[in-house]
């Protein structure tokens, strides 16, 4: 069969996302949201039925809006912007306000101060969290501080959500299992090819959001070579039931976080790993003993009485940048295509501005017909 003819019988979009993770659906939202006649296509290479098996499924969904500098910062802010857009016209997703406190040295509260992208700080008293954490008080140069503005998801769930509202629209598409090798210039456009070059479909433009696969996906190359590397992020959980209020607890200076998952009757305790250089396409995440000994240390310093209630938990890949900065950029050979990875551990709390980032790259002509 002649190429023309095989690529004849393929479908034709206005606009691709590769990846339909939080970024992928984001964009798509976005995307719909700005042209409601688009011609949207969401493909993704893992059945999006199956939790577990992804950085968005296994998402702690925390985003407070802070930002190590003025970049980030701005990402956070206008990322927490979009969030509340988006749940004022649909308050049914499973998205909730969650009230924060940070637990760090009093000489780090100036730093922490300089990191808040529009919340505001405030001393909480000693006993604030007696009633969340019995016996967990500040001693020696410790402070707890209190903000708002902070969020916590279901991030699957919210995903899902997104990606059903584009399945209902017509001319959209969301493909699942049907992994995208490539990205072939074709016509005015490119040809989404599979294994061996099978023609998936066709489209005008496309949104490469692959998350931890993108090392491995279509343009891997030029992404590692901008230095995009994957690691392991970690949580335990702890079998002890919080409120339905319950706060969001922070260890600043340990980078980890106590965060409450009513729905699960259960917390969830994020810490840093740092283990470099896996990746989803040859084995699963795991937790190993490493991460329960840095998970142990990190508890015993600061909650001891805590530590007994570790169980079990959860493991995944995503994409680290050398500046901590989501790499959104179009692809210089391909024009119409933008790569738009590196969650850096923060895919939920940078999504809609990663998402508004990667759209606003494409040529006008790339957001559909004209």
């Amino acid at each position: 069969m002649g190429h023309d003819r095989m690529t004849g019988a393929v479908r034709e979009f206005d606009l691709a996302v590769v990846g339909a993770g939080v970024v992928g659906a984001m964009t798509g939202h976005l995307a719909l949201e700005r042209q409601p006649g688009l011609r949207l296509l969401t493909v993704d290479q893992l059945p999006l039925d199956q939790d577990g098996l992804n950085a968005t499924d296994l998402s702690a969904g925390l985003d407070v809006p802070t930002g190590r500098d003025a970049r980030q910062r701005e990402l956070a802010a206008r990322s927490t912007a979009l969030y509340r857009r988006l749940l004022a016209g649909r308050p049914g997703l499973p998205v909730r306000p969650v009230d924060t406190f940070w637990l760090l040295a009093r000489d780090n509260v100036g730093r922490l101060r300089e990191t808040m992208a529009g919340p505001a700080l405030e001393e909480a008293g000693p006993d604030a969290l007696d009633g969340v954490f019995p016996g967990l008080r500040p001693s020696g140069d410790r402070i707890l501080l209190r903000s708002d503005g902070s969020w916590r998801a279901d991030v699957a769930g919210l995903t899902r959500a997104l990606l059903d509202e584009q399945r209902g629209r017509p001319g959209c598409a969301v493909r699942e299992d049907e992994e995208v090798t490539s990205l072939r210039p074709y016509a005015d456009g490119f040809l989404l090819a599979g294994e061996g070059g099978r023609p998936l479909a066709r489209c005008r433009a496309a949104v490469v959001a692959t998350g931890p696969w993108a090392l491995h996906g279509p343009f891997g190359e030029r992404m590692r070579a901008a230095g995009l590397r994957i690691k392991k992020v970690a949580a335990f959980h702890l079998d002890l039931r919080p409120a339905h209020d319950a706060p969001v607890l922070i260890f600043e200076d340990d980078d980890a976080f106590l965060l409450p998952q009513p729905e699960s009757g259960r917390w969830l305790f994020s810490f840093t790993s740092q283990e470099w250089g896996g990746s989803p396409v040859l084995r699963p995440a795991a937790l190993s003993g490493g991460d329960y000994s840095e998970a142990l240390r990190v508890l015993r310093r600061y909650a001891p009485s805590l530590a007994g209630a570790l169980c079990g938990g959860r493991a995944f890949y995503d994409g680290y940048t050398p500046d901590r900065l989501p790499l959104v950029e179009p692809v210089p050979d391909h024009p119409g295509v933008v790569v738009a990875v590196g969650g850096n551990g923060s895919g939920f709390r940078l999504a809609p501005a990663i998402a508004e980032r990667a759209l606003s790259l494409l040529p006008r002509s790339g957001n559909g017909r004209q």
